[in-house]
């Protein structure tokens, strides 16, 4: 596994600075492709946004690290959740709209989307279609968390779907942001949620 530590190395401006330990990670979508989640970080709120994560995976899988993931953002926009967590962002667009007179499909922000690839779907929390994640994404995603875990000692237990789950902040191990609220949509239904879980369970 080769993680890229300079390419979309971060500011200070957008994280913050105090380390904590961390007993969870939390996955969660871009919602864009191209890497443009992390320009956007870069020009909002004048360079000093902090919704940000401190990995992202895009999807060739290659892995980038923001920032170094003893400190903390607002990736849930909650700072007692947030201060305990290693957050990954997953490249992906997430929910898409269809255009049944075209057979075109628009998503969140009205782009074209354009992948070749079957647009995956399942009726889920509103919405009907979903842009498939990739297996490079999955590989990269699985060993990323195996070694996250062995080197800040989190338990390699995996939620195995992406459902809300009250009392979630209080978990040791891997989740997703649709575990946290019941409006989020990430990782959405093409996330294969039993097969990571096993594969991160092999992996102790």
């Amino acid at each position: 596994m080769v993680i890229d530590e300079e390419t979309y190395k971060l500011p200070e401006s957008n994280y913050y600075a105090t380390e904590f330990n961390k007993r969870q990670i939390v996955l969660g979508n871009s919602f864009s492709d191209n890497h443009n989640h992390i320009k956007g970080w870069l020009k909002r709120m004048g360079g000093s946004y902090k919704k940000t994560s401190m990995f992202t995976i895009d999807r060739k899988g290659i892995i980038y690290k923001h920032f170094n993931p003893t400190k903390y953002s607002d990736f849930t926009n909650n700072k007692s959740v947030d201060k305990k967590i290693i957050s990954i962002t997953i490249e992906n667009q997430g929910w898409l709209q269809k255009d049944l007179l075209s057979d075109t499909y628009f998503d969140w922000v009205g782009n074209i989307y354009k992948r070749r690839i079957k647009v995956f779907e399942k009726r889920w929390r509103g919405f009907n279609y979903w842009d498939p994640y990739t297996r490079k994404q999955i590989k990269s995603c699985v060993e990323l968390i195996d070694y996250l875990c062995d080197k800040y000692n989190i338990p390699k237990d995996c939620v195995a779907h992406n459902t809300y789950i009250d009392g979630v902040e209080f978990f040791e191990g891997i989740t997703y942001k649709s575990n946290f609220y019941k409006e989020s949509t990430d990782l959405s239904p093409a996330w294969d949620y039993k097969k990571i879980k096993d594969k991160i369970k092999n992996k102790k």
